[in-house]
């Protein structure tokens, strides 16, 4: 099984849509961790559908810590 783990430090960066697609065309993970997302619930479902996943889960943050995306 491939995972990976990335401290994204903010999935609304224009670059992280295209490096997660790169990283699935190249490493063909099951999972991806998407750490310090640093975005509330409203924007990361917004986010998270535009990663080409079929299931993805969220825990949102405390604060400005602790949020995590799995994929």
């Amino acid at each position: 099984m491939r995972i990976i783990s990335w401290n994204v430090r903010g999935t609304k960066k224009v670059h992280v849509l295209q490096e997660i697609a790169f990283l699935k065309r190249t490493y063909k993970p099951q999972l991806i961790f998407l750490l310090e997302t640093l975005v509330n619930k409203k924007n990361i479902l917004d986010i998270l559908p535009k990663m080409g996943f079929e299931h993805f889960d969220f825990l949102e943050p405390i604060d400005h810590s602790g949020d995590l995306a799995v994929l």
